[in-house]
């Protein structure tokens, strides 16, 4: 079986107002770098007729779009409205012919990578002041883990496993955050579309409480308090 891992991210965000560059920037790497990827190597995948498995990397931050980060969050809900088309087509191609690929989106959770750390000291080298960026002001990072985001391997395993059961959403939990919550988080954001609510009405002051209602109403009664960290 054939695999095509297009992980791809940087973490510059910014409002709406932010400037091109960094929009450019920002897309180039998260919503480009993936597709380009799959222009690459999909057409040899196709031709080699052996079966196949893209799994391209999004973020829960592209899914309930929480506010503070808004083109990084655009980048990453045009990757899952990428992949999500992509699929449909593979298995359109799957049912009807002699298809074998699939495609599948991985939402990691939080995870202690060095993206933070990367994009902090990138700012610094922008900024002509590289030297006085200190790697141990960054909040978390493969070498100073926070207790409650999960390490690459098992975003990795966990990975593996939801392949195995054929899932195309890997929604990953972290130590902070479970599955069960993130579905009641998405959830609510997309009933703002059918409630005709505010966009992003979870962090709107008229909602806020609502929001808080709900999750205490529906989600397990061993979860803790809501963290609103995704």
């Amino acid at each position: 079986c054939n695999f095509l891992m297009n992980n791809a991210g940087i973490g510059r965000g910014g409002g709406a107002l932010t400037d091109i560059k960094t929009f450019k920037q920002t897309i180039g790497v998260n919503t480009y770098g993936p597709i380009h990827g799959c222009l690459s190597f999909i057409p040899k995948m196709k031709e080699s007729k052996e079966a196949g498995i893209i799994v391209n990397t999004g973020s829960k931050q592209g899914i309930t779009m929480p506010p503070g980060n808004l083109v990084y969050n655009v980048s990453k809900a045009a990757l899952k409205a990428y992949t999500e088309g992509l699929e449909f087509e593979l298995d359109k191609e799957r049912r009807e012919s002699d298809g074998a690929l699939k495609a599948a989106l991985l939402v990691p959770g939080w995870v202690n990578t060095s993206i933070m750390l990367k994009n902090e000291r990138s700012k610094h080298l922008e900024a002509g002041n590289e030297e006085k960026f200190d790697p141990t002001s960054v909040y978390f990072s493969e070498e100073k883990p926070a207790a409650g985001a999960w390490m690459p391997n098992q975003v990795v395993d966990f990975m593996v496993s939801e392949l195995n059961d054929n899932k195309f959403y890997i929604i990953c939990p972290d130590n902070d955050v479970t599955r069960e919550v993130d579905n009641l988080k998405m959830t609510w954001t997309m009933q703002d579309i059918t409630e005709d609510r505010p966009p992003l009405s979870r962090w709107h002051p008229d909602y806020k409480d609502k929001y808080q209602k709900f999750m205490d109403e529906n989600k397990p009664k061993t979860e803790e308090a809501d963290t609103d960290k995704k």
